[in-house]
């Protein structure tokens, strides 16, 4: 049995240009030929279908910034005709086989919402930051969360302002996550939990034991010496 998926990523504002869209397509195509959606307020440039996203009304709330959009996505009537919806954030680099993360509950048909397991936070982190969460939604799978919106909707000014973000919104108004397939890492943090990365240090390097680096806050693909950061060069041959 299989359903029917998309692809969807979301580049509002100008902390990234097109170009990162359409490497990210690229490698995504690389793997599979499943539409392929931007949520977008620019499209120029853009090698993708796009959804014009308008936040004229949030964006002078306390705390708004652009992911928060992420949420506005689970009510868009673009993606309702598919079965399933894989994002991603334009931050991440795929080096191997997604395989498993395009086919993660393709036989369920009820909802689970899932993002990525920050294996590399652990125990360590959640002791000292138990309001933090500890999935990360650069990569997020869901079919109907709609649940999920009408819960922000109720008062989504004063839940921009009080959580830092999506995750913390998540984690702490208790939205139940399951974990996506441990295919993914951290290549500022690396993979391990933190309290134990002095025995083997495994941050900015790739991992072969993985297929998706994410790289949340910095640095950024585009920074990236290829000599020193191999890596680079599954983003710039995308």
């Amino acid at each position: 049995m299989t359903d029917k998926y998309c692809i969807t990523c979301l580049k509002i504002g100008d902390k990234f240009d097109a170009e990162y869209v359409n490497k990210l397509k690229s490698m995504v195509r690389k793997q599979s030929d499943a539409d392929f959606f931007c949520f977008t307020d620019d499209f120029k440039g853009v090698d993708a279908e796009c959804v014009i996203f308008d936040q004229k009304k949030e964006k002078d709330w306390d705390n708004w910034w652009p992911a928060w959009n992420k949420i506005k996505m689970f009510d868009s009537p673009y993606l309702k005709r598919y079965d399933r919806k894989i994002f991603f954030d334009l931050d991440v680099i795929i080096h191997g086989d997604i395989s498993k993360l395009l086919e993660h509950e393709q036989r369920s048909k009820r909802n689970t919402f899932s993002l990525i397991k920050s294996y590399w936070r652990g125990k360590t982190y959640q002791m000292a930051n138990p309001t933090k969460s500890l999935f990360n939604s650069s990569c997020m799978v869901w079919r109907d969360n709609k649940k999920i919106y009408e819960k922000w909707m109720e008062s989504p000014k004063e839940y921009v302002a009080k959580y830092h973000g999506t995750d913390d919104f998540y984690h702490n108004e208790k939205i139940i996550r399951k974990p996506l397939p441990p295919i993914f890492y951290s290549y500022r943090e690396g993979y391990q939990d933190q309290g134990k990365k002095w025995n083997e240090p495994s941050w900015m390097k790739i991992s072969p034991d993985h297929s998706v680096a994410i790289l949340h806050q910095d640095p950024k693909p585009h920074t990236l010496d290829p000599k020193e950061h191999p890596i680079v060069l599954y983003w710039n041959h995308a």
